[in-house]
């Protein structure tokens, strides 16, 4: 499934938040969405969503206007922190993420959605977790935990709103390895708000630079992912150099040592 931005634009009051945004999603891509704070990205997240109504332009899932049944069982989000607050355990979280699955309110979770569940956390290295209560989890671990969620969903659309921040390097790397598998494998659409440069450079098929709710630049690291348009979206200088593979290696300089 295709998704088409056309012209997208938001406001909160009299604060355009995003103005005029127009690109396409495209399934088996991993798409980096990157700019520096307050520059819109998740908030261009939340419009896919549904979760706000655009002030401008429209979004279309192959050609059409989507219903919100269409959204829930097509998107799957793994969001900046969690709401959880409830004694829930981390099987009857990933479970949430069948809900836009399931046939009536009163059907229940049959076999199918718990194998999903069992597969989500063999896949996370969590198996050991799924009895455990969430609010007893460490933060790296409750995160893999709303990951789970999001792959249980089986969205055609992965989001993830810097879905890795809570975690350690390694466990960063897993998760981004395991989402560029879905989308080469398994032809997920894969969209990652991130800060992180060199991350994103790694693992992004292509970028797209947002700066105070525009969309500047967008296409595959290598062209994008340059001094001159470093400078230009975070106001510092880099260096920039490609590593064995032609991707970029980013290293911010302070300006005290220009």
């Amino acid at each position: 499934m295709t998704v088409d931005v056309q012209n997208l634009s938001f406001a909160y009051r009299e604060e355009r938040v995003l103005d005029g945004l127009s690109l396409s999603l495209y399934p088996g891509e991993f798409l980096g969405f990157l700019g520096p704070n307050g520059s819109g990205k998740s908030t261009f997240l939340k419009n896919l969503l549904g979760f706000l109504a655009p002030s401008g332009g429209r979004i279309l899932f192959s050609g059409s206007l989507p219903s919100p049944l269409e959204r829930a069982r097509r998107l799957a989000l793994v969001p900046q922190g969690s709401a959880l607050r409830s004694a829930l355990s981390v099987q009857e979280v990933l479970l949430m993420g069948r809900l836009p699955h399931l046939r009536d309110r009163w059907a229940g979770y049959g076999k199918a959605d718990r194998d999903q569940v069992d597969e989500a956390l063999q896949v996370l290295g969590i198996t050991h977790l799924a009895g455990r209560n969430v609010l007893s989890l460490s933060g790296g671990e409750l995160q893999k935990v709303i990951i789970g969620r999001c792959l249980v969903q089986e969205g055609d659309i992965l989001l993830l709103d810097e879905a890795t921040s809570g975690l350690d390097l390694n466990h960063t790397i897993e998760i981004m390895e395991l989402m560029q598998k879905k989308a080469r494998e398994e032809g997920k659409t894969i969209v990652a708000v991130l800060h992180d440069l060199n991350l994103a450079s790694q693992y992004c098929d292509r970028i797209v630079l947002l700066k105070d709710g525009r969309l500047c630049y967008q296409g595959i690291p290598g062209e994008i992912l340059t001094e001159e348009v470093i400078a230009d979206i975070y106001g510092i200088r880099a260096l920039v150099q490609a590593d064995g593979h032609g991707r970029p290696i980013i290293l911010p300089r302070r300006r005290d040592r220009e």
